[in-house]
């Protein structure tokens, strides 16, 4: 027999919302910090370690600063760069161009991720191919925690709220038991979590 039980209450995942963001592990990619960038409403939770990213800043802070150009980029690199600053009005508006001339050769996607409510969102830079609907989603902590018991073991997993919603209306079961390799012939009970309940306890005091 296996048992499911479907934590949607938040709480099943909170470990993933820790300073090391564990979330991340489960966003298909060799390297996140080399491969993800996220910027903007979330100060406090940006992720801009990609070394692109730097450079890329570096390099129009010391033109913007100091007039200086790379000398490792060829005359040509440099004079779309020095062609591109000369005609923005701040360093923002050209950064994915200038990204594009360090990086020539490397594909760069840009966009935005949203949560729940309309202050929520998180500006992207992704190198290379991300799945941005599974990264919006781990990011705005929009996924339920699954806990699989069977009669040998027990382990949990996590699957995001879309997946549960699609899952939710083809089935539940056939989702469970192609995911999980569970037999058709092996009982499966799936147990949702149905929100809190809160009792008042009564003391007395005279």
């Amino acid at each position: 027999m296996t048992e499911i039980r479907i934590d949607n209450t938040g709480n099943g995942t909170d470990y993933l919302y820790t300073q090391s963001a564990m979330w991340r592990d489960y966003i298909d990619c060799e390297n996140f910090d080399e491969e993800v960038v996220l910027t903007g409403n979330r100060d406090y939770n940006n992720f801009t370690e990609a070394s692109w990213y730097q450079r890329t800043k570096e390099v129009l802070d010391d033109i913007d600063a100091w007039g200086e150009y790379p000398e490792d980029l060829s005359d040509e690199a440099n004079a779309k760069l020095k062609e591109l600053y000369e005609n923005c009005r701040c360093t923002e508006d050209i950064f994915m161009a200038a990204l594009r001339v360090l990086y020539p050769k490397d594909i760069f996607t840009t966009g935005t991720i949203r949560g729940v409510c309309q202050r929520e969102w998180q500006d992207y830079i992704i190198k290379g191919d991300v799945d941005v609907k599974l990264l919006e989603a781990f990011y705005f902590n929009r996924v339920s925690c699954v806990a699989i018991i069977t009669d040998t073991e027990s382990f949990s997993d996590v699957i995001t709220d879309d997946a549960l919603w699609k899952a939710s209306r083809s089935g539940l079961e056939e989702y469970f038991r192609k995911e999980y390799d569970i037999p058709a012939d092996e009982k499966l009970h799936i147990y949702q979590a149905d929100g809190y309940i809160q009792t008042v306890n009564w003391r007395k005091v005279c």
